[in-house]
């Protein structure tokens, strides 16, 4: 191709000519105005980066919830919640509240171009997001970003471990730069609030958890779907009002997170929602302060799962607690609800009753009384070759059976419990002072 028809085409199509070096922003006030948004350009070690900045007063309400309310969680009931005890030694400033949107949902391809952080500065909440007018800028967002995570204590996220923090290091990590956060304490909302509130929402999704524990209501907002197309407009007419809505999107998103934050330490706190608190007490291995508020929520009326499940919840905390007459209660309670069809419950009495509080006989009659139910599709039994399957409760019935078979003691029968060949069916062991139960007596019903 002749040279100069090659120098016309590069000149059409705006790029440098051979031998002449590219050229180089000195200053940030040659770029792009985007002023529509109400940010800045800024200079950051990796280049120009461009960032809007907004600042809420503690006293500001995000639906339900004042903003100041976050600066009073309880460091040490957030550690539990995600298993990091180095959260429980920072202060409520330390906290970096991150949210990004995204061209797409991973993949080399997917870029970052808004990054959304908040944190408190005195009494005050700073939020600032961070731009990308175009794929040339990336450098300055991610500079500008992570001289605010070297800055952090911990993070706090919605989905950001499984989503916004990995495709953030990709990026690091394609621009040649050590990602910031590795190694910082990091608090993914999601996780807890799914957890705490099984069974309460069919969805945990950011824009249901707001209207359901915030009280918070959208309007206008721009949906997540039309979040990469509204920014790829932007992009490519540079008109900045294709990304407003988005930048609102995003900013409602992390004051979302500074709501959430505080709703999740009241509820760890047990102000208002016993259930709740339980769950969040067994999780951080405060059995103690769970069986209390297992019992609190039991007492108070429950839907019919939430009850069940908290019934064995509450049996399982007082196992661990050493307090083995009261797990029994509660196991028993819960083998009394009716259709309950659980199997567990009378496995674990059982054991409970052979090995700490040595009611053997009381132990044969609920393996026989399992067995009896399950074989009548009554009860649903476990994986083959678990404890709570049909093999073990066998073994169970039978290992019992025998030791009554060969104690000298008389014989006293229990129907359904004989072992093939037997001729009558196990009586209490020698030495035992105990009355040996029915399957229907009272160590299986309350």
């Amino acid at each position: 191709m002749p040279v100069d028809l090659r120098d016309r085409l590069r000149a059409a199509l705006n790029q440098p000519l051979r031998g002449e070096p590219a050229p180089r922003m000195e200053s940030v006030t040659q770029l792009t105005d985007l002023s529509a948004l109400g940010g800045h350009w800024f200079q950051s070690p990796h280049g120009p980066g461009y960032v809007v900045e907004s600042v809420y007063e503690a006293g500001f309400a995000h639906g339900n919830v004042v903003l100041h309310r976050a600066l009073a969680v309880d460091m040490a009931r957030l550690a539990g919640q995600c298993k990091e005890p180095r959260l429980a030694g920072l202060s409520a400033r330390d906290f970096l509240y991150i949210d990004t949107e995204t061209t797409g949902l991973g993949g080399a391809g997917a870029m970052v171009f808004l990054a959304g952080t908040a944190r408190f500065e005195g009494s005050l909440l700073r939020l600032r997001q961070y731009v990308l007018p175009a794929p040339e800028f990336e450098g300055g967002l991610l500079g500008g970003l992570a001289e605010e995570l070297a800055a952090a204590g911990a993070l706090i996220s919605y989905n950001g471990k499984s989503f916004d923090l990995p495709l953030l290091e990709s990026r690091y990590i394609l621009s040649r730069t050590r990602p910031a956060f590795r190694s910082l304490p990091h608090l993914d909302l999601l996780h807890p609030n799914r957890r705490l509130f099984r069974g309460t929402y069919d969805s945990h999704r950011l824009v249901r958890m707001e209207v359901e524990l915030l009280e918070f209501e959208r309007e206008a907002d721009c949906p997540s779907a039309e979040v990469p197309e509204r920014y790829f407009r932007f992009q490519r007419t540079g008109d900045p009002t294709h990304i407003l809505p988005v930048l609102r999107h995003n900013a409602w998103d992390v004051l979302s997170l500074v709501a959430l934050a505080a709703h999740l330490s009241s509820v760890c706190a047990g102000e208002e929602q016993p259930l709740q608190a339980a769950r969040a007490a067994e999780y951080a291995g405060d059995f103690e302060r769970a069986a209390a508020h297992y019992e609190e929520a039991i007492g108070g009326g429950l839907p019919r799962a939430q009850r069940l499940d908290a019934l064995e919840r509450a049996a399982r905390c007082c196992r661990k607690l050493g307090r083995d007459a009261e797990a029994a209660r509660w196991w028993r309670a819960l083998i009394a609800e009716p259709r309950a069809r659980r199997i567990a419950p009378y496995v674990e009495l059982a054991k409970l009753l052979e090995h700490r509080l040595h009611d053997r006989a009381g132990a044969l009659a609920l393996a026989c009384e399992a067995l009896t139910l399950a074989e009548r599709g009554l009860l649903r039994p476990g994986p083959p070759t678990s404890e709570m399957g049909m093999a073990a409760l066998q073994r169970r019935r039978d290992r019992l059976a025998g030791d009554f078979t060969r104690a000298p003691a008389a014989v006293v029968e229990a129907p359904g419990c004989a072992r093939p060949g037997a001729t009558a069916s196990p009586g209490p062991r020698a030495g035992n002072s105990r009355s040996p139960r029915s399957p229907r007596g009272s160590s299986a019903r309350t």
